[in-house]
C-alpha cells in the first residue's frame, strides 16, 4: 500500500511540475549573459519537451475526440476523432522526446515549437505537426 501512495505522489509531482514548466513565467530575456543569445527560447522548449513527453498522449486522444466530436458529430469524433487522437498523441509524445533532446538547439532560425498548440493543456485543435496542416 505504501509503494501505491508513493508511486502517486512521484506521478503527481511530475505532472505538476511539467504542467508548471510549460506554462511557466513571463519569458527570460534573450541574452543569457553569457554572450549566447536565445536562453529563454531554449528553456521554454526544455518545458515543452517535459510536457509533451509526460502528459502529450494522455491529453491529445481525449480533446481531439471531444473536438472532432464537436465539429462533425458524435459517430465520427467517436471513430476518427479516435483514430487521429492516437496518432496525434503518439507524434506529441514523439516530438517531445525530439524537443527534450535538443532542447540546446535551436529549430533553424529560432526555438519555434514544432507543434501548434505547442503543449497539450490548450482547448484548441493540434494545427500543425511538422508544418503538414491536418485536415
Amino acid at each position: 500500500m505504501r509503494s501505491v501512495v508513493r508511486s502517486l505522489v512521484v506521478v503527481g509531482l511530475t505532472l505538476a511540475l511539467a504542467a508548471g514548466m510549460s506554462f511557466g513565467e513571463e519569458p527570460l530575456p534573450q541574452d543569457d549573459g553569457f554572450g549566447w543569445n536565445g536562453g529563454a527560447g531554449m528553456w521554454e522548449k526544455a518545458g515543452r519537451g517535459i510536457s509533451n513527453v509526460t502528459l502529450g498522449f494522455l491529453v491529445e486522444w481525449p480533446k481531439t475526440v471531444i473536438v472532432e466530436t464537436e465539429a462533425r458529430g458524435p459517430l465520427f469524433g467517436l471513430t476518427v476523432g479516435l483514430i487521429k487522437g492516437i496518432g496525434l498523441g503518439m507524434g506529441r509524445t514523439f516530438v517531445g522526446v525530439y524537443e527534450l533532446v535538443t532542447f540546446p538547439l535551436p529549430n533553424g532560425s529560432d526555438y519555434a515549437p514544432v507543434l501548434e498548440p505547442a503543449t497539450p493543456f490548450s482547448a484548441a485543435r493540434t494545427e500543425r505537426f511538422l508544418d503538414t496542416p491536418i485536415r
